[in-house]
C-alpha cells in the first residue's frame, strides 16, 4: 500500500545499497536527510516566476504536447531560474496597426503570430527586436499548432488617426411615423513612417434587439468573419483595412441609419457616436 503513495516515494541515492540505487521506495518518516531533500526539491515550485512567465499547467489550455530537446543541457541546481534552449519553432510574423478611433484616437502597433507547424508554443516572455534593435519584452500567448494570435507592441506615434461624427435626425414614413437617425462617421489616417503600413480601423454599429428598430448601413466597411482573425469581435464590429504608403494619407467615410417608431427613443439618447 505504501508503494502506491507516489508523493511519499523517495529515490534511493548513489550511496544506497546496489539493489536499491536509482529505485523508488517509501520514504522513512524518521529519515531527516530524505525529508530535507524533499523540502528542497519542493521549494522550487514556490519560486516567484520571471516576468510574463506562466506555469505550463495554466498556459497549455486544452491540449497536451511533448517537447523533445535538441541536445543535452546542464542546469545548475542553485535554486534560481535558468534559461535552456529546447528547440526552435518558426512562426509566421507580420506587423499590423490597429485603431478604434471611437474609443481612442491612437494607433497601436501589433504583431500577428501564426503557428503553421506541428509544435506548440506555451505562454511566456518574448523579446521583440526591430532591425536587430531591442524594442521590448512582451507576453507571448499560448499558440497551439495552427493557431493565430495578436501581440500588442504599444502606441505607434508615426501613424495618426482622427475621427469626426455627424448626426441628422429626420422623420419618414406615412405621416412621419418613423424617426430616422442618420449617423455619419469620417476617419482620416496619415502615415508618417518611412515604410508602407497596413492599418485596421474598427468601428461599431448598433445591434437591434427590438423588432421595431431597424439598422441600415451605407458604408464599405465589412463585418469580421468568425474565426478568420487572431481574435473574436463584439457583435456589430465593422472593419476597414487600409494600405498606406510611406508618407501617405487617406479618408474613410461610414454611415448607418437607425429607424425607430416616432413614439419611441433609444435608451441613453438617440445619438450614437
Amino acid at each position: 500500500g505504501a508503494e502506491l503513495d507516489y508523493s511519499a516515494l523517495v529515490l534511493a541515492g548513489p550511496d544506497d545499497q546496489a539493489a536499491r540505487r536509482g529505485r523508488l521506495f517509501p520514504g522513512a518518516p524518521s529519515d531527516p536527510v530524505g525529508a530535507e531533500q524533499r523540502r528542497r526539491a519542493e521549494a522550487v515550485a514556490a519560486l516567484p516566476l520571471p516576468g510574463h512567465a506562466v506555469r505550463p499547467r495554466e498556459s497549455a489550455g486544452s491540449f497536451d504536447h511533448r517537447f523533445d530537446a535538441a541536445a543535452r543541457a546542464d542546469v545548475p541546481s542553485d535554486g534560481t531560474w535558468h534559461t535552456v534552449s529546447v528547440g526552435e519553432v518558426p512562426l509566421g510574423l507580420r506587423t499590423e496597426y490597429v485603431c478604434v478611433p471611437s474609443a481612442e484616437q491612437t494607433v497601436y502597433a501589433t504583431l500577428v503570430l501564426s503557428n503553421a507547424t506541428g509544435q506548440a508554443l506555451l505562454a511566456g516572455p518574448v523579446e521583440v527586436t526591430v532591425d536587430d534593435e531591442f524594442l521590448l519584452t512582451a507576453a507571448l500567448p499560448t499558440l497551439a499548432p495552427g493557431a493565430v494570435s495578436r501581440l500588442g507592441l504599444g502606441p505607434a506615434d508615426g501613424v495618426r488617426v482622427t475621427r469626426r461624427t455627424n448626426l441628422h435626425e429626420s422623420a419618414a414614413g406615412l405621416r412621419g411615423g418613423t424617426t430616422v437617425l442618420d449617423h455619419r462617421v469620417h476617419v482620416e489616417l496619415a502615415n508618417r513612417l518611412s515604410r508602407p503600413v497596413t492599418v485596421e480601423v474598427r468601428e461599431q454599429v448598433p445591434v437591434a434587439s427590438d423588432a421595431d428598430v431597424r439598422i441600415e448601413e451605407r458604408a464599405d466597411w465589412k463585418a469580421p468573419e468568425p474565426g478568420a482573425g487572431p481574435e473574436d469581435h463584439a457583435p456589430g464590429t465593422r472593419i476597414w483595412r487600409v494600405e498606406l504608403p510611406a508618407g501617405g494619407a487617406t479618408a474613410l467615410d461610414g454611415r448607418f441609419e437607425i429607424r425607430i417608431p416616432a413614439a419611441k427613443a433609444l435608451v441613453g439618447g438617440n445619438r450614437r457616436s
